[in-house]
């Protein structure tokens, strides 16, 4: 099993999470409230939590390729939904 995490620190932390379900909705398996979303990726399972002060996002995966482009392609939703603050941007970091 593969694990990564990136934490954002961010007031706008449940509007993001509800955008970033949003976005998938459509396309993947997603649950979701304005706390929590579970998303099912073709690299893994995406579990975000958002609280007073930041977005936790936590992926979890089995093969290693589909989850790195996985790892990017969350990446790039993140830093679109939060282009409005300079300072967000997701940096994941791999859990052992």
């Amino acid at each position: 099993m593969i694990e990564a995490q990136a934490r954002i620190a961010t007031i706008e932390s449940s509007r993001y999470l509800t955008q970033l379900a949003e976005a998938w909705v459509h396309t993947y398996p997603v649950r979701y409230d304005t706390l929590t979303a579970e998303i099912q990726l073709p690299g893994g399972e995406l579990v975000l939590t958002a609280d007073g002060d930041s977005l936790t996002l936590r992926l979890v995966g089995t093969d290693r390729e589909r989850f790195d482009a996985t790892k990017e392609t969350v990446a790039k939703h993140v830093d679109r939904v939060a282009e409005h603050e300079t300072k967000v941007r997701c940096v994941w970091h791999e859990i052992l």
